[in-house]
């Protein structure tokens, strides 16, 4: 990988308040932003095996890397105990690479986008009109 992606990588990414990956089709992690460095993301292994393997059932990086098209799913995830606003986004000529990265969007959607949930004390929901 070029040192040019690299550095185009973080002058675009350092800034953003989540955490962002760049990863390889193989799912090793290639760089990290500021915030996922702090949160100690681990450049160099595969983020498939970060947690359990059952957290990454929702990903869809094949499916934005076969399309070569920006891939979005907001979920909620238990194990989290929030909804997150995910995106798998390969690079733009760059076969082998994506963007990986998601948004805590809890206190914004929970009650409206997962109604079951709303009230349960673990999903963080401070916003629920239910209460």
């Amino acid at each position: 990988m070029s040192e040019e992606i690299r550095s185009n990588f973080h002058l675009f990414w350092d800034n953003f308040p989540f955490p962002v990956m760049l990863v390889h089709r193989d799912r090793t992690i290639v760089e990290v932003n500021s915030a996922a460095k702090a949160m100690e993301y681990p450049v160099g292994t595969r983020c498939c095996d970060m947690g359990e393997k059952k957290f990454h059932a929702g990903c869809r990086a094949n499916m934005a890397l076969r399309e070569q098209a920006g891939v979005r799913e907001v979920a909620y995830y238990e194990h989290l105990g929030q909804v997150i606003d995910g995106y798998w986004i390969p690079l733009s000529g760059v076969a082998d690479l994506y963007v990986h990265f998601g948004i805590d969007i809890t206190e914004h959607a929970a009650d409206r986008l997962f109604p079951e949930k709303c009230g349960d004390t673990r999903s963080g929901c401070s916003s629920c009109s239910c209460e």
